[in-house]
């Protein structure tokens, strides 16, 4: 698997959709036994003699403990520094907050490389933490549970809302797969529902490609695709915790997160599920969802495929071309209160809807259905994947009511400033 990255890596010249895909992931490591090369990995990328380890409690026993016996005493026999900066985990948690970050950044040491060792939240406080700092890092996943890893996003909720900031990639990804076997089920229940999502994100895509001619590489999605394809190829195999399997979920997290970073933003990997699950977790209309970010990506997957399915379903005759006059500032407020006036400015702000056109929405209605019955399984396809594999399936199996739904579909569009299906349906009275 990792040789079909490496062709990636290597990859030279313009892509057919036009552009050049930098990338800038220099070395790769994923296979049994694979914590015992980070030193070598990292003298093999320069001569860093400051480095700082970033992690929580729990990736601390994870394999932060191994990593620190591994380099902390050879780093200091060569005259280096090695220093471990270990966050504490409250109870309903680790966030990627301001708060964390500024915690983190007071104890940090004077240092020329980072290491990520932890799952998505410890990496987006390390890499914003990165670009502020103008550093390098290495990522150390622990667990298959998000796409992040190598993502050039930092998301992050700073201020109580919910942000995407542009941030660095990581030079080197080190993935042992006996580590990530170890994890506990549920954060790689939560990598196979945030790979899952990739059907509805990529659909989302391609609908405003048609509608508004934004920018898409077909060569991109084909990654993703692959990654689903590989990934459902062996879900038997994942339920049972194969290590194998696991490293198969983790292989397709990472090629998900090559596609961001090759695209240069989220949009390969994130639409309108990503909405819905960023908006319980900005906590306007839940409080504290217990939930993993895969796990909720999942859960919005499987409702957002079968509402498109079914607004689908519809005649055109059927559509309001003239529903949509203005964006619903009332109701924006109503439901983010005082985080109102930042939703709007980061993220409402020219309205996308202004992009899109409702007449060619609808004359593109027939087209749209074809693309959906050929790429997106219905909710009911993706629920029976995620229950196959032993994710997470619906609201009430994260501890939210099924009432909330109607509240999600409607506001959840304004948290991003991305055009989507779900949104373009503003346009349509849906």
């Amino acid at each position: 698997m990792t040789d079909r990255i490496q062709t990636l890596l290597n990859m030279n010249g313009v892509c057919a959709c036009g552009k050049i895909h930098p990338v800038s992931l220099q070395t790769l490591v994923m296979e049994r036994g694979a914590l015992a090369k980070i030193p070598e990995a990292i003298r093999g990328l320069g001569n860093y003699t400051r480095l700082v380890m970033i992690c929580d409690d729990n990736t601390y026993a994870a394999a932060g403990q191994t990593v620190e016996g591994l380099c902390a005493p050879l780093w200091r026999r060569e005259g280096k520094n090695f220093q471990t900066v270990c966050l504490h985990t409250p109870a309903h948690g680790l966030r990627a907050t301001e708060t964390v970050v500024s915690e983190v950044m007071a104890s940090m040491e004077a240092c020329d490389l980072l290491l990520a060792v932890g799952s998505g939240t410890i990496h987006d406080i390390t890499r914003y933490i990165a670009t502020e700092l103008g550093l390098d890092f290495v990522s150390v996943p622990t667990a298959a549970s998000v796409d992040g890893f190598l993502s050039s996003i930092a998301a992050m909720t700073w201020h109580g809302v919910k942000r995407s900031f542009p941030a660095k990639p990581p030079v080197a990804l080190i993935s042992d797969s006996d580590v990530l076997a170890a994890a506990p089920y549920a954060l790689t229940a939560s990598g196979v529902g945030d790979l899952l999502g990739k059907y509805t994100a990529l659909f989302d895509w391609r609908v405003s490609h048609m509608v508004t001619g934004e920018y898409i590489c077909e060569q991109v999605i084909s990654l993703e695709e692959a990654a689903l394809r590989e990934v459902l190829a062996c879900q038997d195999a994942v339920a049972a915790r194969d290590p194998k399997a696991v490293e198969t979920v983790m292989y397709g997290l990472v090629l998900s997160g090559l596609a961001m970073q090759m695209v240069g933003n989220s949009r390969p990997a994130s639409g309108s599920e990503h909405h819905v699950s960023h908006l319980i977790e900005m906590d306007v209309i839940t409080r504290d969802n217990p939930a993993l970010h895969g796990e909720k990506v999942g859960v919005a997957a499987a409702l957002v495929a079968e509402k498109y399915h079914q607004i689908l379903s519809l005649s055109p005759a059927a559509l309001d071309v003239h529903a949509y006059t203005s964006l619903p500032v009332d109701r924006i407020q109503t439901v983010f209160g005082d985080r109102t006036d930042e939703v709007l400015a980061a993220e409402n702000t020219p309205d996308p809807l202004c992009e899109a056109d409702a007449t060619k929405l609808m004359n593109l209605w027939p087209e749209i259905k074809v693309l959906a019955d050929r790429t997106l399984p219905t909710g009911e396809e993706l629920r029976g994947l995620l229950c196959t594999m032993g994710a997470k399936a619906t609201l009430s199996e994260i501890d939210l009511s099924d009432d909330l739904w109607n509240t999600l579909w409607e506001v959840s569009p304004y948290v991003r400033r991305r055009l989507t299906f779900m949104r373009l349906c503003k346009l349509i009275g849906q």
